[in-house]
């Protein structure tokens, strides 16, 4: 039934989103032309994007193939994976009835389900979301990975194992607590866990094209699945996800994921619940995790307070990230398990869609054999390349078989920001045009603190004769 359902929807939507897509493409031509490098250098088959700004989605483009072989063109309506993103479809559930009152966060489980087993009765939906209950990642052995599951109290039965700690007194992340939190839904709503997010998530936010997944029921519209090994493209085999849909088993696309953000942002969800999921939990020794219901605060590398979940899992790598202050999200899918720094890659693509910044710099030339230096002490290393820029692209190429050997270089938005395209993502790398000139290439991941800016650089360099 939800695959004819959102065939119908696709048949009276695609029109529309389609016009949508060809319209913004030709407004934002550098990110076209630094995602087609990033493709390339990375190897991937294919990857699509979609940006919402103030409720609008102002881009959505797919690159490469949703099936190598047959030559089927990635779309920003292919659906794909959605790994961990899952969880935070899960949240936004949460978070709606949240909004209506109908949910405690820090009640036991047990309130909305009877028949939880007495070993994580007492755990709170707070703790499970924010990885603090102390359930594992998910339960042990691999038989139940080849069956599917029709029901979420099925799923929630797979783990009796004791909990690794006592709840709140450390952070351990759960795939399978997301099970129990569709549990909670179910309590909560009063109906299935599918049939609450398809009539209260999905249906309300336009989102036609998400669905849990059933390997026996893809389409055409569904990407193959791929993974990168020793920096070959490989296509990967089906597995059953029915076993962990609420936390990493559903289809989706870009469009949808943006869409969903809409929730955040039109009043859909309260800002009460809000502020509940974004804020970051606290242990009990009064460490916070930069976890909230599921979703992660962070910082970028441009100082910007970024909301947002990653997942990694068999033929898929995705992102969300949200900036609540500018109400601007990009989603990310790549249809390929690969060692993505995919955040980061996410933050920089960000900055082409912001409205902050739209002066006009300088354009630079460069062309410096440079001296690069990573690590400290015993760790130190160092190596010689050479960089090279003539005004909004150049490349940098270093004495090296790792991922620096040779890799594009594009402008970003403001003065002395660039970033460079490697097979592990768009990294963020600063240039100084002093007469000392210098660089310096950051890379970092998610729960940041603070500016990854004011941590050690990957990898810092100078000029050399």
């Amino acid at each position: 039934m939800i695959v004819i359902i959102n065939f119908i929807f696709f048949l009276l939507s695609s029109n529309l989103q389609g016009q949508s897509t060809q319209d913004t493409k030709k407004e934002y031509p550098e990110v076209d032309t630094i995602v087609n490098a990033f493709l390339k250098q990375a190897n991937l088959p294919g990857l699509s994007i979609a940006v919402n700004r103030n409720g609008k989605i102002i881009y959505a483009q797919g690159f490469g193939y949703a099936d190598v072989i047959s030559k089927v063109k990635m779309s920003p309506l292919t659906q794909l994976r959605t790994a961990s993103v899952a969880k935070v479809i899960t949240a936004t559930a949460l978070g709606k009835l949240l909004s209506e009152e109908k949910l405690n966060l820090d009640a036991p489980v047990k309130k909305y389900i009877p028949y939880i087993n007495d070993k994580y009765a007492n755990l709170t939906t707070r703790q499970l979301a924010g990885h603090t209950s102390g359930m594992q990642h998910r339960p042990k052995g691999t038989s139940y990975k080849r069956k599917q599951f029709s029901t979420i109290k099925e799923t929630i039965e797979l783990m009796n194992a004791p909990l690794l700690f006592a709840p709140d007194t450390d952070y351990e992340y759960s795939t399978h607590a997301f099970n129990i939190l569709a549990g909670v839904i179910e309590g909560a709503s009063g109906k299935r866990y599918t049939e609450y997010l398809n009539e209260s998530i999905f249906k309300p936010l336009k989102m036609y094209y998400t669905a849990p997944e059933n390997i026996k029921q893809l389409t055409d519209k569904d990407a193959k699945l791929y993974y990168v090994k020793e920096d070959k493209l490989r296509e990967d085999k089906l597995t059953n996800a029915s076993y962990k849909i609420p936390g990493a088993g559903f289809r989706s696309t870009p469009i949808d994921l943006a869409k969903m953000m809409n929730a955040y942002t039109t009043g859909f969800l309260s800002q009460k619940a809000i502020d509940e999921l974004f804020k970051s939990h606290q242990l009990k020794n009064g460490k916070k995790t930069n976890v909230g219901i599921a979703w992660r605060s962070s910082i970028d590398i441009f100082g910007h307070p970024v909301i947002e979940h990653a997942g990694k899992w068999r033929g898929a790598r995705t992102v969300i990230v949200y900036y609540p202050e500018e109400k601007l999200s990009v989603s990310l899918m790549i249809n390929a398990d690969c060692p993505v720094y995919i955040e980061e890659t996410a933050h920089i693509l960000a900055q082409f869609f912001r409205d902050d910044d739209k002066k006009l710099f300088k354009k630079h030339t460069y062309n410096h054999k440079i001296e690069l230096t990573s690590g400290k002490g015993e760790n130190r290393k160092v190596f010689k390349g050479k960089l090279s820029l003539e005004g909004l692209q150049g490349s940098l190429k270093v004495d090296t078989d790792n991922f620096l050997k040779s890799n594009p270089i594009y402008r970003l938005k403001k003065e002395h920001h660039y970033t460079l395209v490697t097979r592990h993502g768009l990294l963020f790398l600063e240039l100084s045009d002093s007469s000392d000139f210098n660089g310096q290439l950051f890379i970092y991941g998610s729960r940041n603190k603070i500016n990854p800016k004011h941590n050690t650089p990957a990898l810092s360099f100078v000029p050399i004769n």
